[in-house]
Order: structure tokens, then sequence, then C-alpha cells
């Protein structure tokens, strides 16, 4: 999949002369909607040998996928392109019909498009999907307004997502996402007190600017590098027992012995287990870890089939 960071780098490629199909939308979390208007646009595009194009419209600070993690998730679909578009001054005061004349017409060369039922674009969102069905005609391309999914009787949006990210409910958030929530970064070195205790794990920084649910421990398979998934146990947060201040990702993987520094890994929440606390020792942390390990081992087998897709996922770590 190709990246460009801005509609100008997009302008400047070869790739804008290559007519597409094409979805628009902040794609923050590329929940089950937004893979929705995906699939359209890809069936699309299959059908008439043309490029599918993600449209991305950069808006919100806190984003529920890191810019890495969405353009890993997009090319795993089969997606061709994705263009990022910072919501510049420019771009918020163009005219909705100026957008769909300049740039889904002569820059992204659209032959279809497909939008949401509530999608707005244009200087105050003047632009309805309806309207950009009509310009559709004016200025060459076909447009198709999906209905928005639903599940579990209300629709799918981001503001849900969110709020069951804040409220520590993965398997809503998950299921809304049809995927588990990740965590990407690359593995860095800490104090060794894990290993120290018998108990090593694997470190990632989260994002900075990433949605997070909230610091506590978590059931969890991790994607490495060599793409076989373990199984684990993640502690997000500062972890006070041992006097950190960096909120982390800290992922004891089971039954794993390996060096992982320097290398970028993928860690899914799948399940709350407890909030994080602070222990008196390391001797009633471990034993806690411990607990939490057989918490985990409770949850992970059908988490793992709901996602993974057993025998053919290769679970590792069982216990």
């Amino acid at each position: 999949m190709q990246v460009f960071h801005s509609l100008e780098e997009y302008k400047e490629s070869g790739v804008c002369k290559i007519p597409g199909a094409v979805t628009l939308g902040k794609f923050d979390g590329v929940h089950i909607g937004h893979q929705k208007l995906i699939r359209k646009i890809m069936d699309f595009a299959h059908a008439n040998s043309i490029s599918s194009i993600v449209f991305a419209i950069e808006i919100q600070d806190r984003p529920i996928l890191s810019h890495e993690e969405r353009a890993v998730y997009l090319d795993s679909l089969g997606v061709d392109i994705l263009v990022e578009c910072p919501f510049s001054r420019e771009f918020m005061s163009m005219r909705a019909e100026t957008f769909a004349r300049e740039v889904l017409s002569e820059t992204m060369h659209a032959s279809y498009v497909c939008v949401g039922t509530d999608f707005g674009f244009g200087c105050r969102r003047e632009g309805t999907a309806s309207m950009l069905a009509d310009l559709g005609r004016q200025y060459g391309f076909q447009v198709e307004i999906a209905a928005k999914e639903r599940l579990f009787q209300e629709d799918v949006s981001s503001s849900r997502v969110r709020k069951a990210l804040a409220k520590g409910d993965m398997k809503l958030a998950n299921a809304l996402l049809g995927r588990p929530y990740p965590v990407m970064g690359i593995v860095q070195h800490g104090r060794h007190l894990g290993t120290g205790i018998g108990v090593p794990t694997v470190n990632v920084h989260p994002g900075a600017n990433k949605i997070l649910p909230p610091d506590g421990v978590y059931a969890s398979c991790t994607r490495l590098p060599d793409q076989t998934i373990r199984t684990g146990i993640t502690n997000l947060g500062i972890r006070p027992t041992v006097g950190g201040k960096t909120r982390k990702a800290e992922t004891t993987l089971f039954d794993f012995q390996a060096d992982l520094y320097g290398q970028t890994i993928q860690t899914d929440l799948l399940d709350y287990l407890r909030p994080e606390h602070k222990f008196s020792s390391l001797d009633e942390l471990k034993s806690q870890i411990g607990r939490d390990r057989e918490s985990a081992l409770a949850i992970l087998p059908d988490e793992c089939d709901r996602f993974y897709g057993r025998p053919a996922f290769e679970f590792h770590g069982q216990g």
C-alpha cells in the first residue's frame, strides 16, 4: 500500500493520474462501519481494474489508532492507497463544490465514491451525502451512500468506540472495531526488574497522542516480528510498585524467552482483568502476576477463537 501524508504529496506523485474508487472520512479507528465502506471501494476497484483509495481527514487530536497502526491494518485489508489529509485552514474553508471538482474529480480521478449517510464535507460541512451524489453526476463519478452499520441495536461510530475504551470495556470496543484494540511499538529496554523475579517483560511506549483504555492489567495476545502470536498479560500504566513514572505497555509473554529489543511488535488488548495497583514488595507483585496469568488463561482460548481463528491460529503460551 502506498501512503501519502498530504494531498499535496499525492498531487505531486504520478499515482494521482490513476483512476480510483474512493472512500472518505476520519478513519481514526477503522471500525466495522469504516470496513464496510472499504469493502465497497475494493470490490468496485477490483471489478474495474482501478485503485482503491482511502482518503483520511485528520481531525482528532487523540486518534483510536496511531498512524502506523492504521496504515498496517489498511494494508492488511488490501487497500491500494492511503491519503492522510491534515485538516488545514485551507481545507476547512474549501466549498463543497470545489472539493468535489478539484479533489475528487481533478486530483483523485474518482470513478466511484462511497460514503456513509452522515458524511459531511466542505466549509462548515455544507456538503451532505446527497449533495455529493448530485455533484458526482455533474463531475463524472458514481456515488454510493451506504447505510450505517449497527451493533447491539445501536449505530457503530468512533465516538462509541472511544466511550467503550474509556470504560475499559474491551469486549465492546473490540466488537465495534471488528478486531482487537492494538498497541504497536518498538520494544525498549527497561530496568529488567521483571527478569530479576523470573517474569521477564517486553516494554513498548504507546503513541503519544493515541487514546488508551484505563491503566490496568489486560489479557493480551502479541504479534511478533515473525508473525507468530503469543498469549500473555499486559500492564498498561506507570508500574507504581517499581517507582515508574512513564506510561508503558509492559507485557509478560507466556512461556517465551527471546530477545525482541529494537523490534516492532503489536499487542492486542483482549479483556480487562484488574486496575493497576502498587504492591508492597516484588514478591507480592510476582504472586499477583501468577494469579493474573490464571485469569487470562481462562479468557484467552475463547477470545483467540473469536479473533485469530483456531486451529489455524498458532496458539502459543497456553500454560
